[in-house]
């Protein structure tokens, strides 16, 4: 029963969506699917050489050909999917976690701290993040985990500043005040209380980075950083597929393709995502609004019966006086 009303209200919480933010989530499931069960489910194997198929056509066998080796194509999409996928996820996930930790040192820490903190985070966005996490995965070394590191090393930076201000904000927020009046330690604040109250914005952020992680991946893998042969790897299958563009174009045509439509489904599910928080905060503002509203007309109202109870009070007492005044007069 308690996961049939959590399935209803993750369905409420879908159709809130707008259309095509409904679409492109749908779609990033498919592709998440598609990368999880697709390599078991397809015929062909990833890595399964065939030389006297190389450089086929696209057949039904193959839908999208097979390439110098004979490997079949679409097989190494659907592999490749999965690699790019949990690398993006993983990345961005490395750059939340530590770009929340670091925030909330610099928006919970003495001066010195937040100044430190954030000299370190202008010098790191002076630099160009792709070419500072080419340099040190040059360094590192070219291989998948390394490049993975790279990029969360030189992306934290801006989720760091964004993760202080949302954090400096909730920090004024009267239950944050009512939490530390209780004897509540500032971690405790921080995970129990402020936490959960930025979520919302912070799922938006992990999600609009996912498309330029995506990006970042492939271009790396391009240059021959990233997953090394023979496992496939968008980037790395257009790098491949260089020599044979003019005769066989679907070979680069195809990863390039996945990656366009991967972030765009990544970017409108980001901006639906956003414009449903900010829906929601509008929604909740305007009832707290309304409630105040409703509070001081009936402070209003209560007031004003006091001010004429009080008024026929001192009329009736004028009275009684005027008639004790006069002989003869009873009240």
């Amino acid at each position: 029963m308690a996961m049939y009303h959590r399935a209803r209200a993750g369905l409420a919480r879908f159709q809130e969506l707008s259309p095509t933010g409904r679409l492109a989530l749908l779609a990033l499931l498919a592709l998440a699917l598609a990368a999880l069960v697709g390599p078991g489910l397809w015929g062909q194997g990833a890595l399964d050489q065939h030389v006297e198929l190389r450089l086929g056509n696209p057949s039904l066998a193959h839908p999208l050909g097979t390439d110098s080796f004979g490997r079949d194509i679409f097989a190494r999409l659907l592999m490749g999917a999965r690699w790019s996928l949990v690398g993006a996820a993983t990345v961005c996930l490395g750059t939340s976690a530590l770009g929340f930790a670091l925030g909330t040192l610099a928006a919970f820490g003495n001066r010195a701290i937040d100044a430190t903190i954030g000299r370190l985070i202008e010098a790191l966005l002076a630099l160009p993040g792709l070419v500072a996490a080419l340099a040190l995965t040059a360094v590192l070394g070219p291989s998948f985990p390394d490049l993975l590191l790279a990029l969360i090393v030189t992306s934290w930076p801006s989720s760091a500043r964004i993760f202080r201000a949302l954090i400096l904000r909730e920090r004024q927020a009267g239950y944050v005040e009512g939490a530390v009046a209780l004897g509540a330690s500032r971690w405790r604040v921080v995970l129990r209380h402020i936490l959960p109250n930025i979520f919302g914005p912070a799922l938006v952020l992990a999600t609009a980075n996912f498309g330029g992680v995506i990006l970042g991946l492939a271009s790396l893998s391009f240059l021959g950083l990233g997953m090394q042969p023979p496992t496939p790897e968008w980037g790395r299958m257009i790098n491949d597929a260089r020599p044979y563009f003019q005769r066989y174009p679907w070979q680069m045509v195809a990863p390039g393709l996945c990656i366009a439509l991967t972030v765009l489904a990544v970017n409108l599910s980001a901006d639906a995502l956003r414009d449903r928080i900010a829906g929601q905060r509008q929604r909740s503002t305007a009832g707290r609004s309304g409630k105040r509203r409703d509070g001081t007309q009936r402070r209003e109202g209560a007031s004003a019966l006091v001010r004429s109870g009080h008024a026929r009070f001192r009329r009736g007492a004028q009275q009684a006086a005027r008639s004790e005044s006069i002989p003869g007069t009873r009240v």
